[in-house]
Formats: structure tokens, C-alpha cells, sequence
């Protein structure tokens, strides 16, 4: 069994996505530090936005492997990293290490294959793109995006939209895109949803 260590999170990612998170906890700059030194990745998990990390003691099943592709110092002091998802792992035990630091044991889960973009699910692309118009934070992480590939779409829209975690591990852990295509196009018949977004 593999083993890695865990960094909870407010904010969801899932592979090919990028984010840009504050690190503040002593045990968290240590992963961090670690992770650079040996080029070694860690692992992101869903935890709700109202929880803090020093007592999470579960995680969802499915987390996201990421790599650090960028970091720097706040003015603050508080060190600053971009992420950017690698795979989904399935996740087997947690344990805490003396500082707080979680290390997870973990299966490999499989990523989804692409989908192309067709004309049953360009509406889905297309209404990434005006909300990433409406949300120049998220869209600078992207300088590329990939709107021809349904199941980036997808991954995207996971990751911004407000659905409960169980939820979204559910679609998560589904072997393809299929499922949240559908899901996604029953959402986005309701033509308020990018308004509620802003």
C-alpha cells in the first residue's frame, strides 16, 4: 500500500486543474518544504469549507495527487503555492503525525479518458468559458484551456460549483465523464446557475 501525505482542503482539484492555496500551518509548511526539496508530490482532500484541519480525522474516499508548479512569499510572511492536479487516488486509512501533519494510505483510482466536445455538450464549454470571463481569478490559472475535451470541462465545473461533497465524490467516482455530462446539462437547464456563481 502506498502511502502520502495529505494536505485537507476547503477547495476541491481534481487532475489537470490548478489552485492557488495559502499555507499557514507549521506541519503544512513542513509538507510543503519536503515536497520541493525532494520534487515529491502530496496529495489534496475535500474537506468542507466550515471545518478546520487540525480535527479532521476522515477524508472522502477519492483525493487528487497534485505537483507544486509555482510558490512564492505573501507579504504577510504566509507562503504561497499554485497546485496543479496529477490523479485521483482512492484513500484507505489516515493517520496524524506528532504536528498535526496527515499521511494518507492509498490505492491509484483511475483517471477519465477524454470525451470530445460534441454538440450534445458544447453548451457545457460554452458556459465554462463566460464564467471564466465572469471569474478572471480562476481563468488566469488556465492560459490554455482545454475546451475541446469534454471531461476537462467537466473536472472544471466540479470543481466551482457549490455541490455537497458526497455528491460530488459520487460523480468523482465514476469510471468516465458520462454520468456528469448528465448531470451537468440537467444543472445548467436552469439558467440562473453562472448568475449564482458571480
Amino acid at each position: 500500500m502506498n502511502t502520502i501525505a495529505l494536505l485537507p482542503h476547503g477547495e476541491h482539484l481534481l487532475p489537470q486543474g490548478r489552485l492557488t492555496v495559502v499555507i499557514s500551518r507549521s506541519c503544512d509548511i513542513r509538507m510543503v518544504t519536503e515536497a520541493i526539496a525532494d520534487s515529491a508530490p502530496f496529495a489534496l482532500g475535500m474537506i468542507d469549507s466550515n471545518t478546520q484541519p487540525e480535527i479532521v480525522t476522515n477524508i472522502p474516499a477519492i483525493a487528487t495527487i497534485v505537483a507544486i508548479k509555482d510558490f512564492n512569499m505573501e507579504n504577510s510572511g504566509l507562503l504561497e503555492i499554485t497546485i496543479e492536479g496529477i490523479d485521483k487516488i482512492s484513500i484507505s486509512s489516515l493517520s496524524m503525525a506528532y504536528d498535526n501533519l496527515l499521511t494518507a494510505t492509498y490505492e491509484h483510482h483511475y483517471n477519465w479518458p477524454s470525451i470530445e466536445i460534441d454538440m450534445t455538450n458544447q453548451i457545457l464549454a460554452d458556459k465554462l468559458k463566460l464564467l471564466f470571463l465572469s471569474m478572471p481569478e480562476i481563468s488566469q490559472r488556465y492560459p490554455q484551456p482545454n475546451y475541446q475535451d469534454a471531461t476537462w470541462v467537466c473536472q472544471r465545473w466540479l470543481e466551482i460549483l457549490p455541490i455537497e461533497i458526497k455528491q460530488k465524490q459520487a460523480l468523482i467516482y465514476q469510471p468516465t465523464a458520462d454520468i456528469t455530462i448528465n448531470f451537468l446539462l440537467q444543472l445548467l437547464q436552469d439558467h440562473n446557475l453562472i448568475n449564482s456563481l458571480k
